[in-house]
């Protein structure tokens, strides 16, 4: 081995430690400086009683799971809590809305020929989630 070699590995090597040492000497200083909390007086927060949540719930009333149409375009309703965030995913894209003050919700997606496979979720103000998902077969063959 050259020379060269080892004397570049050797200065490396003690550089690498010089290093270490001075990061590990600068953490332990910081944290022997850092101001100790001290808690002479401690405060109890008492919880205050929210209102009654509802239980997140999702209802599909349309369409229906496994069913036919011949109609590219379909309505999906539902039921759910109040102002929840609703997300529905389908083949051709995805649409978020939110549901009334009385939880109903209700739009239109495009079907394309063949299986659908609609993902419907709903999510409180929390970011809970409830999901469903639905089989809707689109063709146009008469039967």
């Amino acid at each position: 081995m050259k020379k060269e070699v080892l004397i570049a590995i050797i200065t490396g090597f003690a550089l690498g430690l010089l290093i270490t040492f001075g990061v590990w000497t600068a953490n332990r200083a910081l944290k022997e400086s850092a101001p100790q909390k001290e808690s002479s007086t401690e405060i109890k927060e008492t919880p205050i009683p929210s209102p009654r949540k509802q239980e997140l719930s999702l209802t599909v009333l349309s369409p229906e799971d496994n069913s036919i149409s011949d109609q590219e375009e379909i309505e999906v309703s539902g039921k759910a809590i109040p102002e929840a965030v609703i997300v529905i995913l389908y083949q051709d894209g995805e649409k978020i809305l939110e549901a009334d003050k009385e939880g109903n919700f209700k739009t239109t997606i495009t079907l394309v020929g063949g299986s659908n496979e609609i993902k419907i979720s709903t999510y409180d103000s929390e970011g809970n989630e409830v999901s469903k998902t639905l089989t809707v077969v689109y063709s146009t063959v008469k039967i």
